[in-house]
């Protein structure tokens, strides 16, 4: 029996390179970013407002607050 030639494949188009492949691009990065932003408006949005009411209402607060406390002092 006659031992056939060691025949090795060619690639169909051997000028073009392998295809590469692209990893899959994760969403995790933007989620984490708008959880993030999401709890920081969560919690800057109240002590913003509230920085707004008091530089609005302030002084009237202040005079309420003292006159409530001379009260109480003359109770006690």
């Amino acid at each position: 029996m006659q031992d056939a030639p060691n025949v090795v494949p060619e690639p169909d188009s051997p000028d073009l390179p392998p295809p590469i492949q692209q990893p899959k691009k994760s969403n995790k990065t933007l989620i984490i970013i708008l959880v993030v932003v999401l709890v920081l408006c969560c919690i800057c949005l109240p002590l913003i407002s509230g920085a707004v009411w008091l530089w609005n209402n302030g002084d009237q607060f202040i005079n309420e607050f003292s006159m409530g406390s001379q009260v109480i002092g003359f109770f006690a």
